[in-house]
């Protein structure tokens, strides 16, 4: 629903410009989604498994790889919902760099995953700090959007009807 809020926010006053950053937001959003429904079915398919340590390895890899490419389609969104906020001046510059900033670590844990799987470290930290500015980022978004939402309500129609 955030995707989509966000899209309809932007995408007309960016269609007017000649622009997409929204869009691009968007694709990052569904794709994101998508893979994540990797992530969580080799999740279930290895409660499965236990008995064959070579499905289990093997399907382990793959959740890592749906995981990785999750954490690029996140920073994707972001990037686009950032650069198309900050054209449109539905969030400010603060905002965006924060987006920015979640955007770059989300893909520096991505790029550097196959480092970690043989030892955590200081690159798993990129990605909790990601996904934690990314938690402060979609909140904040989500809060001018309503804000937006709210501010351009009709009076008449939020209005409480008369009393008869």
């Amino acid at each position: 629903m955030f995707g989509a809020a966000a899209t309809a926010a932007l995408w007309p006053i960016e269609r007017r410009r000649g622009e997409a950053w929204s869009l691009v937001g968007f694709a990052g959003l569904l794709l994101q989604n998508t893979t994540f429904l990797g992530v969580i079915a080799t999740r279930l398919a290895l409660t499965g498994t236990a008995a064959d340590a070579s499905a289990t390895q093997g399907l382990w890899s793959l959740n890592e790889a749906f995981f990785a490419l999750n954490g690029t389609f996140l920073a994707t969104a972001m990037i686009g919902l950032s650069l198309a906020g900050l054209r449109t001046r539905l969030i400010r510059r603060s905002h965006a760099v924060l987006g920015f900033a979640a955007a770059g670590l989300q893909f520096a844990s991505a790029v550097l995953l196959s480092l970690a799987f043989d030892d955590p470290g200081p690159i798993d930290l990129l990605g909790l700090a990601g996904w934690l500015l990314w938690v402060v980022w979609i909140a904040w978004y989500g809060i001018v959007l309503i804000r937006l939402r709210a501010s351009s309500a009709d009076p008449i129609r939020t209005a409480e009807p008369a009393a008869t």
